[in-house]
């Protein structure tokens, strides 16, 4: 009997991690912005990030809206993704549950 207990915890466990992942959606500053196709290029940027699931670039308000996966990827990954193609981005808001 002892040794169901550890195993019915650890597939406690793993059944219950999906759960505690966190949506986040979080506004970066984009820098840079300012030709028809630069969101596209920001969007495809942010969004080749494992774990982005959402990417909304604006021009106007040189702003990019996303949507992620906080146990899977970073604000530091997301920013770094953009800049590498370009476009250095900066955290503007708190990340939030959605």
């Amino acid at each position: 009997m002892n040794l169901y207990t550890p195993v019915l915890t650890l597939v406690g466990l793993l059944t219950a991690a999906p759960v505690l992942a966190a949506e986040q959606t979080v506004t970066f500053s984009v820098s840079g912005m300012n030709c028809p196709s630069c969101p596209f290029i920001v969007e495809s940027a942010m969004g080749s990030v494992e774990g982005v699931t959402q990417v909304t670039a604006n021009s106007d308000t040189l702003t990019a809206e996303v949507v992620f996966d906080d146990t899977v990827a970073s604000v530091e990954d997301i920013e770094f993704a953009s800049a590498a193609a370009g476009y250095e981005a900066q955290l503007v808001t708190v990340p939030s549950d959605s």
